[in-house]
């Protein structure tokens, strides 16, 4: 879990609590990609942040390797550090404009004394060429590349440690489209090449679909829904999942899909609501969802794998969302979500 507190009057006394992440349980494979997603503010950054780290937890723990790497300290820290890094979405922002590409790349072997002198540059020179770049950008600066071209040097630098564990924070986010799918490419090859596994997150669907193995959705800081890929886009099962799966673009403009647009907003971490906290904007929310809190758990029909908090997701077989909330705005009943036909 992790929360920040809310601090009010003259002497700061903490009034309550953010809950950004709360009781969050998830396992990435060796050797693979765990794809997270949900609606902006959710908690996906600060997961991955806690994770690494670079926010502390308020309470839980991280096995990695056997070993809860929050309780690392000293020695064992750094060396822990080298197994696991991070690709941050701002290309730009995250490189030091001050550096050259060999000091950006290099830094790490020099921290943790891999590498110096001719051997850090051939190294850095390697790392170079394997994400596409050459080596005759080592002396060069960060503003003198495209968007595309730093986050190619993030990628070099987050691989400079030789990590089992990679945090993709939206790394295709500020891309360009075509630009995206070479980098979607690039960090697939990689992980083929390297035995890398990807926490990999990101809002666009249709990218977690295609790229990772496993997802989870997140919503207000908690999961409400994890499954192997090919499962949970067969079958999802929490009216949330069904909602942003609506909401993926169809390639083909002939198409006719129907799309649900979920009214309101999502509530404040500050103050969740009672019960299900997705239940204020849910069309199919029942008396017991406004009490009960559910706990990710199988329902009928699905793999043991394929776990959902929702009370109602037995009964949650696919565009079941869009042919209720359908009927119910037909028949002249009120709605905050609406449905509307993709491709009109």
């Amino acid at each position: 879990m992790t929360y920040f507190p809310l601090r009010k009057g003259v002497f700061s006394r903490v009034a309550g609590y953010v809950r950004a992440v709360d009781g969050v349980s998830f396992r990435v494979r060796r050797g693979t990609t765990l794809g997270l997603v949900g609606e902006s503010g959710c908690g996906k950054t600060t997961l991955a942040r806690t994770v690494l780290r670079l926010i502390p937890a308020t309470s839980g723990r991280v096995v990695f390797d056997g070993r809860d790497f929050l309780a690392l300290r000293g020695a064992d820290l750094r060396a822990a550090r080298r197994s696991i890094q991070v690709i941050f979405q701002d290309p730009v922002g995250s490189l030091n404009p001050r550096h050259s590409v060999e000091t950006i790349v290099g830094e790490g072997m020099a921290i943790h004394r891999i590498a110096r002198g001719r051997e850090r540059r051939a190294r850095v020179a390697r790392l170079l060429e394997r994400v596409g770049l050459g080596a005759d950008c080592l002396d060069r600066y960060p503003h003198e590349f495209s968007g595309g071209q730093r986050q190619r040097i993030g990628i070099a630098r987050a691989l400079a440690l030789d990590p089992k564990l990679v945090i993709c924070d939206e790394p295709v986010s500020a891309l360009d489209v075509s630009v995206q799918a070479q980098i979607i490419n690039l960090l697939a090859d990689l992980r083929e090449g390297l035995g890398l596994s990807y926490l990999f997150i990101a809002h666009n669907l249709a990218v977690i679909e295609h790229f990772c193995d496993d997802v989870a959705v997140m919503y207000l800081g908690r999961i409400v829904e994890t499954a192997p890929a090919d499962q949970l886009y067969e079958d999802p099962r929490h009216p949330y999942t069904q909602a942003l799966m609506s909401a993926v673009p169809e390639p083909d403009p002939d198409a006719r899909g129907q799309r649900v647009v979920l009214g309101g907003e999502v509530p404040s971490p500050a103050d969740p609501p009672s019960g299900c906290a997705f239940h204020p904007r849910c069309p199919l929310a029942e008396d017991r969802c406004h009490r009960e809190r559910p706990e990710l758990s199988v329902h009928e029909g699905c793999e043991p794998a394929h776990l959902a908090a929702c009370h109602l997701a037995d009964r949650m077989k696919p565009g079941r969302l869009a042919e209720v909330v359908g009927a119910q705005d037909s028949s002249g009943v009120a709605q905050d979500a609406v449905v509307s036909r993709r491709g009109d």
